[in-house]
């Protein structure tokens, strides 16, 4: 048996991704596609997919006809298999579409932490220990190999890296080639466990039960009965423990008496060995109340509650009576966490309608038949979450299984409280803020099938999840599903609607404001269109535009304008909840010298500091770095420092000056860095102990706020016009996802608009909740100028500390991409550049960019060999 292996070497051998092994005879009963393996590579041991099995197959044939010799695989890593074969069909797809090698693909799809790193290290030669031991004496031994000689005996092994660390680099590598003369140690390869790993504790665990746990009581009891009569006997009181004290310990422990048959005991303990007894009989109460509750006790918490000794413990294990084990220790995200059970809730016809559709795609895909993607355009507040879940419960019913992605980590929290409550402890969750702890338990929970919905962020598409039957994209236009910095440089979107190809299986796209793409394929046929057009319950809120220049006009110049100011003052008045959003976080983003005219910019990447009063501290927003504010100018000495623009913490400081008596809660990346603080603010929200909440994008993505009533945006200008194709659909549907967290509870809501702009068309549009008014609009310019989905982009981006020669590749590149657009007679291909990156010097590296724009760029891609540039297929922007 021969098999097909793609090692982690391979990415950085591409061309030779997939090598061939022999199959020792003891493991091919084992062997099963997608495990992890260990294969020879070169005189080191690597880690390995098992790609394809060769066993009777024309290729396995003519390898052993040429005569081509091959190695043993080492190992098999783990018997169950890491990737599932849809999995491994679906990382080809990828790897081929975003021009990415194999091997990145693959192992990036596995959990972080999982992959066992390769080292040497050095072992005394087995057949010549007792040589190598009286060597160790001699004079033609060094000191050093004498002493290596000596801490191998003792130790069995050491890192050849820690042996570099111990003596440096250079006296290491002498000792090396004195080991190799010497034939007394031996050099070998191995492999070290990753840095995920399964959480072990001690348990102590009750052997006994019911009726011969009740003997085993009744005999510690005469025990201690026997004991109290020698000592009353003998009338001694052990010097360690007087009565006195017996008793006031014993009652001090809350664990040591309870309402069992031991509480019960009296007169006071006596004796040493009465006390002891007493106290085991206390640690049995214990271990049988937990039971119920499912929670182990360690066996250092056990003496801790009952006063005993390790030794004392164990001598009920002695007895039989408990056992102390090494259990797993599951490393839950959701704990502690409340999650209430919800039920079914009663469908509108338009939902109804919309669930019939995703049923009878599953249906068609049991058929044989590749069902269409369905797009579920329903307005904010429409119901598609209840569909989404009913839906799954369908399936679930059918005995198979769902994932759900969101596209935020701010959205996980209420996303998973509704999908945890109608499915309870058959949840698990996948996404880049939990530690690899957590990601690696709920992985292995996802591969042995214990869980029925997988829900995150876009990596969760890639969980092993056996029994696949839905996949849903909530919230499916956001940007947050393409990866742009990693490759693949992959969109969860496209990678979801393969999967469901290879599967075939129902992909379901919802949003209130579908991305142009997606609302095209549906438009052309190749998505099923189905909509929700009204709200539960209520009305979309109404939208009001205040023209920013009429207020300057007025003499009115605070960043909240006096209608803003007026809802505000009644939303606070009646007891209800307001929103303010604004797509910058900060309190200046520029500050200017108004003599000389210089602008503070990161040192690193040339781009205008961000000053954030909370931390008095100047930031860049791309590197992190950070300086001390600035009170004179740089450049001419000037006091004339200026702080200008517009941030979350300055609507911040203005709304507590006009409301002192209003709660605040400001939300951005700069208050929430993880998990847990997106939590904490969410939770103090909704549970009313916040009046107003000040934030960025993260607040206007899905969230579901009974409470809140208003929603203003204070600056719907900034980014309106950034030169990108796609900035028109950013700036709709953010304005139209943000208005939508209004009036969502019994209440009726409102939206306030401050705007430089209110003829613009996205503005006006977003205003009356018009979708479809917006993409007739938008359709026309992209089909104008050929923009996607008419053409692909794919963008390349090259880095460098030298301006000078980064200009010069970006040159010669497009020189070349030219040549062979011409070569291979691409119609309708054009290069767009090189040109400066609209950011570019980003950590002390310049950037340029070009774009190549055309019907399908992958024939080009095939044969442009570019290593050293950023290579970004579909990007989400031209910038």
């Amino acid at each position: 048996m021969l098999v097909e292996v793609l090692t982690t070497a391979g990415r950085w051998n591409t061309e030779q991704p997939l090598l061939t092994y022999r199959v020792p005879t003891a493991l091919e009963a084992r062997l099963r596609r997608g495990q992890l393996i260990a294969v020879p590579y070169g005189d080191r041991l690597d880690e390995g997919i098992v790609w394809r099995v060769l066993a009777d197959d024309e290729a396995a044939i003519s390898l052993l006809e040429e005569g081509i010799e091959l190695r043993d695989l080492s190992s098999i890593l783990d018997e169950t298999p890491a990737l599932l074969p849809h999995q491994l069909e679906l990382a080809r797809w990828l790897s081929e579409y975003y021009a990415t090698s194999l091997a990145h693909t693959v192992f990036n799809m596995l959990t972080p932490g999982l992959l066992q790193r390769s080292r040497f290290v050095l072992k005394l030669s087995q057949e010549a220990l007792e040589d190598a031991m009286r060597s160790a004496s001699s004079q033609d031994a060094s000191l050093r190999l004498r002493a290596l000689l000596g801490l191998l005996h003792t130790d069995g092994s050491l890192d050849v890296e820690q042996l570099k660390k111990m003596l440096g680099k250079t006296k290491a590598q002498q000792l090396l080639k004195e080991i190799k003369q010497s034939n007394l140690i031996v050099r070998e390869p191995e492999l070290v466990e990753g840095r995920a790993k399964i959480r072990l504790r001690r348990a102590v665990r009750l052997l006994v039960k019911g009726e011969e746990l009740l003997i085993w009581r009744e005999q510690l009891e005469e025990r201690l009965r026997h004991a109290e009569s020698e000592a009353t006997a003998g009338s001694e009181v052990p010097h360690s423990v007087s009565a006195s004290q017996a008793t006031t310990k014993a009652s001090a422990n809350p664990w040591s008496l309870g309402t069992t048959a031991s509480a019960t005991l009296a007169p006071p303990v006596q004796s040493k060995a009465g006390l002891i007894i007493q106290r085991q009989l206390a640690a049995l109460d214990l271990l049988q109340q937990s039971l119920n509750r499912g929670s182990p006790w360690t066996p250092a918490a056990l003496c801790r509650a009952t006063d005993l000794t390790e030794r004392q413990l164990r001598q009920l294990e002695d007895e039989r009576i408990i056992s102390i084990e090494r259990q797993e220790l599951r490393r839950d995200p959701l704990q502690g966490r409340a999650l209430p059970a919800s039920q079914p809730l009663t469908l509108t016809q338009e939902q109804e309608q919309a669930l019939r559709a995703v049923l009878d795609a599953v249906r068609e895909g049991e058929q044989g038949t590749t069902p269409k993607p369905i797009l579920l355009h329903g307005v904010t507040g429409s119901g598609k979450t209840e569909i989404y879940l009913q839906a799954l419960a369908a399936i679930i019913a059918q005995g198979k299984r769902g994932v759900i992605l969101v596209p935020e980590i701010a959205l996980t929290t209420q996303a998973v409280q509704r999908v945890a409550g109608r499915f309870p402890d058959r949840v698990a969750i996948i996404h880049s803020e939990l530690s690899v702890g957590e990601r690696y338990d709920e992985w292995r929970r996802i591969r042995a099938g214990q869980v029925d919905v997988v829900i995150g962020s876009r990596s969760a598409l890639f969980a092993p999840l056996p029994d696949l039957g839905l996949i849903i994209i909530d919230e499916e236009h956001e940007a947050a599903y393409k990866q742009s910095e990693l490759k693949p440089t992959y969109h969860a979107r496209e990678a979801a609607l393969k999967l469901g190809e290879i599967l075939r299986i129902p992909v379901v796209l919802g949003s209130a404001t579908p991305a142009v793409e997606s609302y095209h394929r549906a438009e052309r046929g190749r998505y099923q269109l189905v909509e929700l057009k009204g709200r539960i319950g209520t009305t979309l809120p109404p939208v009001e535009i205040v023209d920013l220049r009429v207020e300057l006009r007025a003499g009115h110049t605070s960043i909240i304008s006096r209608r803003l100011h007026e809802g505000l003052t009644n939303v606070l008045e009646q007891g209800q909840q307001a929103i303010l959003f604004l797509n910058r976080r900060g309190a200046a983003s520029c500050i200017l010298c108004r003599d000389c005219g210089y602008t503070a910019l990161c040192e690193h990447c040339d781009i205008p500091l961000t000053y954030h009063s909370t931390e008095r501290v100047l930031m860049c927003h791309y590197c992190g770095a950070q300086s001390k504010p600035l009170r004179y100018c740089p450049a001419c000495q000037s006091a004339e420092i200026r702080y200008f623009g517009l941030g979350t913490e300055k609507v911040q400081r203005t709304i507590q000056k006009m409301f002192p008596e209003a709660r605040l809660l400001r939300w951005d990346r700069d208050t929430a860095r993880n998990r847990h603080a997106h939590e904490a603010l969410l939770d103090r929200f909704a549970s009313r102990q916040a009046d107003i909440l000040i934030g960025t994008q993260m607040i206007a993505k899905g969230l579901d706020l009974p409470g809140v009533t208003l929603v203003g945006v204070v600056s719907a200008d900034i980014a309106l016009n950034l030169p990108d194709y796609s900035s028109p659909e950013r700036a709709f549907t953010l304005l139209t996802q943000v208005a939508g967290r209004a009036g969502r509870g019994s209440e009726a809501g409102h939206v306030i608009i401050q705007t430089f702009n209110p003829e613009h068309f996205c503005i006006d549009t977003a205003s009356r909740h018009n979708y479809d008014e917006f993409y007739r609009m938008e359709i026309e310019t992209r089909e104008r100028y050929g923009y996607p989905p008419f053409r692909q982009f794919v963008k390349f981006t090259y880095s460098h500390s030298n301006r000078h020669r980064c200009q010069l590749e970006a040159m010669r590149f497009s020189e070349r991409l030219t040549h062979w657009i011409n070569r291979l007679g691409l119609v309708n291909t054009d290069i767009v550049g090189p040109a400066p990156a609209m950011l570019e010097r980003v950590r002390n590296k310049y950037r340029w960019q070009m774009i190549a724009r055309g019907p399908d760029l992958h024939r080009l891609l095939r044969v442009v060999d570019a290593p050293d540039w950023e290579i970004d297929i579909d990007p989400i922007s031209a910038l």
